[in-house]
């Protein structure tokens, strides 16, 4: 399924860009239909390129933040533990 959107996707830009070409070749200067088209383009890119194709990623993500967190965690610190003024009121 991934890969037929990607070919979608792609497909979608290519006939924007040709429409593009088209109304700026036919009209004779760049109007706002060809802008239209030339600003539609990037969604097209982007649902082409956000299609992973089914794959699955072998890392998984939380495990690395697990270790992180659970080497950050300390208790009592106190403002002045990382050089910062203790405010006095």
């Amino acid at each position: 399924m991934g890969g037929v959107i990607r070919a979608i996707g792609w497909i979608v830009s290519l006939v924007l860009i040709a429409l593009s070409l088209y109304s700026i070749i036919s009209s004779g200067e760049v109007g706002y239909q060809s802008w239209i088209f030339l600003l539609l383009i990037p969604f097209s890119v982007s649902l082409a390129l956000s299609s992973k194709g089914g794959e699955n990623d072998p890392h998984n993500i939380s495990e690395e933040w697990d270790e992180d967190e659970k080497a950050d965690v300390e208790k009592n610190l106190q403002a002045g533990d990382f050089g910062f003024d203790t405010p006095v009121l």
